[in-house]
């Protein structure tokens, strides 16, 4: 069993469950970078969600300083839906992670992640905007 861990929504599960995802993950919270409280996470570790407010002022200053150069290997989407970023980050932890992951046969989330490889991170958001995915995530 792997375990993924976040530092706060632990209704990712009961929502991955809704999205078709099979339920051999744990999520746990974590309380703190310090090595003693990383040592309390149990191993291993698939993904780590962190959300914190960006402006946008602040990451037009960051990608014209350093730019943003993602892997093709790495599955990326932009976030155009407002107020999105723990699903955007959901969906960047499953997508990753698809190898290690167990799905119902009828998963609307697996069924997005396959039909939105080979989409830029751009059409992935406008996918999203429009695929039944988004009608589970955002209704």
């Amino acid at each position: 069993m792997c375990v993924w861990f976040f530092f706060f929504f632990p209704l990712f599960l009961q929502f991955l469950k809704q999205l078709g995802v099979c339920s051999s993950w744990q999520f746990v919270d974590v309380y703190g970078l310090d090595p003693e409280l990383l040592s309390l996470i149990p191993r291993p570790v698939c993904a780590v969600l962190l959300l914190f407010p960006v402006t946008e002022k602040r990451r037009k200053k960051k990608l014209k300083s350093h730019g943003q150069d993602v892997d093709s290997s790495v599955y990326f989407m932009k976030q155009t839906i407002s107020n999105a970023c723990g699903t955007i980050g959901l969906i960047h932890s499953v997508a990753n992670n698809r190898e290690k992951l167990a799905f119902e046969i009828d998963s609307a989330l697996k069924k997005f992640i396959d039909e939105s490889l080979s989409l830029s991170p751009d059409e992935r958001a406008k996918f999203l905007e429009r695929d039944e995915v988004s009608k589970l995530c955002f209704n």
